[in-house]
């Protein structure tokens, strides 16, 4: 009886740890792209997505990669909800568009072995993919306040100066 226990609980285990897998999958993403330098160090993205099977697959495993850079893809409380983030530099997140393809566990497993043995990890397919526009970071004025206000503080004082000069004379 213990044996036979044990055996039902290690494919048990298995079969929660292993994600299934997603046939046709049908997609709602929606992105967010960091677009202020001033207050933040890094550009941040996420990526929120729903996602349905054709199979009915609801604990599919996901993992994300952005220019060859992976990244696990949290699944959200609710059903078919999932959310993929990252940062970067700013000077290294230029404007434009990324594409974040998405994998399932059997593609990822494929896209880290062609990695590993240097191979082109381009032919290995997505399951998804979402392309994020980002339009770049802004820096700020160009000149800062505080010289501007003393600028336009000296401008004041030689146009006082000048008119108590020409009044005077």
């Amino acid at each position: 009886m213990i044996n036979g226990n044990r055996m039902h609980l290690s494919s048990f285990s298995s079969l929660i740890t292993k994600g299934e897998s997603c046939s046709d999958p049908v997609i709602t993403p929606s992105a967010y792209t960091t677009s202020d330098a001033v207050i933040s160090s890094e550009s941040v993205f996420i990526v929120e997505l729903s996602l349905a099977c054709a199979n009915g697959a609801q604990s599919v495993a996901l993992y994300a990669d952005v220019n060859g850079r992976q990244f696990p893809v949290t699944r959200g409380q609710d059903v078919g909800k999932y959310q993929v983030s990252w940062s970067m530099p700013h000077k290294q997140a230029s404007s434009g568009t990324y594409q974040v393809k998405f994998f399932d566990e059997e593609s990822y497993s494929s896209l880290r072995k062609a990695q590993r043995n240097n191979e082109d990890s381009d032919s290995i397919q997505p399951l998804f993919s979402v392309k994020v526009d980002h339009r770049g970071a802004w820096n700020g004025p160009w000149v800062a306040t505080e010289v501007m206000a003393a600028l336009i503080g000296i401008l004041v004082y030689y146009l006082a100066f000048s008119a108590k000069s020409t009044i005077q004379a």
